[in-house]
C-alpha cells in the first residue's frame, strides 16, 4: 500500500494502520467503533482497489491490491 494512502487512514482519530500486520485497527473496540470513520477508510481501500476483509473488532485485515 502506497505511503499516501496510509498516510489518509492514519489521519482518522479512531483508526491506525499497522504495517506489520496489514491491518486497519480500531483503537476504540467494537462497541465504541466510529462507523463513520471505519465506512471512510473502506472507501479510500474500494477507490485505490485495495482487497480487504473485515474482522471480529470493526478491524480491516488488507488482502492484496486488486487488478
Amino acid at each position: 500500500m502506497s505511503e499516501i494512502i496510509i498516510d489518509e487512514i492514519n489521519s482518522f482519530k479512531n483508526y491506525r494502520y499497522e504495517p506489520s500486520t496489514k491491518r486497519v485497527v480500531n483503537l476504540k473496540g467494537s462497541e465504541n467503533a466510529d462507523l463513520e470513520e471505519f465506512l471512510a477508510i473502506a472507501h479510500i481501500l474500494d477507490s485505490n482497489f485495495i482487497k480487504y476483509k473485515f474482522t471480529t473488532n470493526i478491524d480491516i485485515r488488507i488482502l492484496d491490491r486488486r487488478r
